[in-house]
């Protein structure tokens, strides 16, 4: 086979099926066998297939172009996928017309280099994929004289951090950079995923555990909460707004046992110490954390934040490690569109939340996912300009406005909110508009959030705290 005759077949259909699952079951060679035909009757014109006994079974019985190759562990290497000249003569006598190879830069055992084994299998008359990790070895591997590149081990070697999802990024580098066909591969759960990935460049996308394993079908589709494991749980929620620090404790149905508040002190040093006080003495399993400023949510790290709201907060980390018990941070305001997102009036629709205390916060969730930025960047109503040149969070945060505004502050205060609330729906179509805070609930303001379609909190003054609840208790 040539490149040329694959990329005809791929033309045809651009799926390819991995025909390969986890330990259990599912993978027995005739299990998998009827798999690939399932797929083949769909229309796939190319399959991968792993190991010998699985070589040897579906090869014959599907002749239609298929990537070969055998996983195998050495002592002396982290390489795996066909990591020898004899693992590539072992794909190659079972008629594999492609041969998947490790792409890395990682030593191979017994000396080997990446050159030698792509010499080998295109010695033996095969086409050799490069399963690469990074755009820097899937160039090497295009200098080694690799027939294809594939995004097959992008996020599971220590060059390049695991995405939740396909690593569509490194699949646009990749194709930008090398002048080979390149596959995509890794992750790949959704017909969207599928055509931005061919969109973005590849000949191809290979999906296996989607397809064909229903063991990660099953971890993949078993909700995150509702599952007991034992003893009742006890979670604590952080609510850390620009007057108060609060600390709650609640009970594993969402139900809020009791609550502390301090006026927010003015260190991170005092904030922490306070909070793991709080965690200590209530005995809590976990903890959820809304906060000013933005966080990320993969590390914790309050990376900016508004000194005259939240002073010395920018570089605090909410984590494990932290806290002293398992630990979910968010920005406040995406914490408490979590919680109302979490609501049975809520769920599944498109949810907004307006959080107007001292400061001025926004949240959406869609799809039961927190809509933020890649560091959990939230949207930025607050610092939105009117036409008078104020922001909204200059005419609605409780900061300005003082708890008894006069008859003009709350004038402007109101065509703030119209203009607020005109700006999330332009922006964002959202099915619900939630407002919270201390402002968004004063007396004052509830006429106009009846006259303008948006609810005011169920959980009144505690949104943040059950906001941050339902960030441990339902992770997104």
């Amino acid at each position: 086979m040539t490149v040329e005759t694959l990329l005809l077949r791929l033309k045809q259909c651009p799926l390819i099926a991995s025909v390969q699952a986890s330990e259990g079951p599912v993978d027995h060679p005739d299990t998998l066998l009827r798999l690939a035909r399932a797929s083949g009757q769909e229309g796939v014109k190319v399959l991968r297939v792993q190991g010998v006994k699985n070589m040897r079974t579906i090869k014959p019985a599907i002749p239609i172009p298929t990537i070969g190759l055998i996983k195998r562990p050495y002592q002396d290497s982290d390489v795996y996928i066909t990591p020898t000249a004899q693992d590539v003569d072992s794909v190659r006598q079972l008629r594999c017309e492609i041969v998947a190879i490790d792409g890395t830069d990682r030593p191979r055992p017994k000396g080997a280099t990446l050159e030698q084994i792509i010499k080998h299998v295109q010695f033996r008359k095969g086409l050799a994929l490069a399963d690469c990790d990074t755009v820097e070895n899937a160039i090497a591997a295009e200098k080694a004289g690799a027939d294809l590149i594939s995004t097959t081990l992008a996020g599971y070697t220590p060059a390049r951090k695991a995405t939740d999802g396909p690593d569509l990024e490194v699949l646009r580098q990749i194709c930008n950079a090398v002048k080979i066909p390149v596959l995509a591969e890794g992750r790949y759960t959704q017909r969207w995923q599928v055509e931005a990935a061919l969109k973005i460049g590849a000949v191809g996308v290979v999906v296996g555990g989607a397809l064909n394993d229903p063991v990660k079908q099953t971890r993949a589709l078993m909700p995150r909460f509702g599952r007991n494991k034992g003893e009742p749980r006890k979670v604590g929620a952080v609510d850390i707004g620009g007057t108060w620090l609060r600390f709650g404790v609640f009970s594993e149905d969402w139900q809020l046992v009791k609550s502390e508040r301090v006026a927010n002190p003015k260190t991170r040093k005092e904030r922490l110490d306070w909070i793991r006080e709080q965690i200590v003495a209530e005995e809590v399993d976990s903890v959820g954390i809304g906060t000013g400023g933005i966080v990320d949510p993969a590390t914790g790290e309050v990376w900016t934040a508004k000194e005259y709201l939240m002073p010395d907060q920018i570089g605090i980390v909410f984590d494990a490690e932290a806290m002293g018990v398992p630990t979910f941070a968010h920005g406040d305001g995406h914490a408490a569109a979590w919680g109302h997102a979490c609501l049975s009036q809520f769920a599944a629709k498109r949810v907004a939340t307006l959080s107007l205390g001292t400061g001025v916060g926004c949240g959406f969730v869609q799809n039961d996912q927190i809509w933020c930025g890649r560091r959990g960047e939230y949207p930025r109503i607050n610092d939105l300009p009117t036409a008078g040149g104020k922001t909204y969070e200059d005419l609605l945060g409780g900061m300005n406005l003082t708890k008894e505004p006069t008859d003009a502050q709350r004038a402007s205060a109101v065509e703030a909110l119209e203009g607020a609330v005109k700006a999330l729906q332009d922006l964002y179509f959202p099915d619900e508009i939630v407002v919270c805070g201390s402002v968004g609930l004063s007396p004052w303001l509830a006429p106009h959030l009846e006259r303008l379609e948006t609810v005011p909190t169920p959980f009144g003054s505690d949104a943040g705290l059950y906001g941050a609840a339902a960030l441990a208790l339902f992770p997104s």
